[in-house]
This record gives structure tokens, C-alpha cells and sequence, in this order.
């Protein structure tokens, strides 16, 4: 499992906030996007997007589906990046 650098996660979580709408502080690491907070797919493009801007990286888009809330969000940006 990848170890979480907290200014890493703190960047990630508003990157999430920002592009699917919702305040920070409903964003907790397990609140699941779609379900929970209303985002739609397109919205995690832009996620996926923003991420790979904000980290020069890329993400394979079939990791998408994998990008359920702020945990698993930043495991998935976490491995693209080799953290």
C-alpha cells in the first residue's frame, strides 16, 4: 500500500472539490463520488484530467472506474506518479 504524504492528499482533495463541485468539508476520503455527492462520469474526466495536469502524469483512463472517492483517487494518482 502507498503512504500517504498528507500535502499531497490535502492537493488531491481540493483538485476532487474543485472539479466535481462540492465543498471541502463534505469531502471526506471515503465519501464515494457518484453516489454520495452527486458527481457524473464527466465530471471524473475532468478529475482525471486536472490530476494529470496538476502531477504531469498520466492515468490510464480504465483506472477511472477505480476513482470512487478521495482515497482511492489518490492511490490511483499515486501509482501513475510512481509515489
Amino acid at each position: 500500500m502507498t503512504t500517504v504524504a498528507p500535502e499531497r492528499l490535502s492537493r488531491i482533495r481540493e483538485i476532487i472539490a474543485e472539479n466535481i463541485d462540492v465543498d471541502l468539508d463534505r469531502l471526506s476520503d471515503t465519501a464515494l463520488f457518484i453516489d454520495e455527492l452527486g458527481a457524473d462520469s464527466l465530471k471524473l474526466i475532468d478529475v482525471l484530467s486536472a490530476l494529470e495536469m496538476e502531477y504531469s502524469i498520466v492515468i490510464d483512463m480504465n483506472e477511472l472506474p477505480k476513482m470512487t472517492n478521495v482515497e482511492a483517487t489518490y492511490q490511483v494518482t499515486a501509482a501513475a506518479a510512481g509515489w
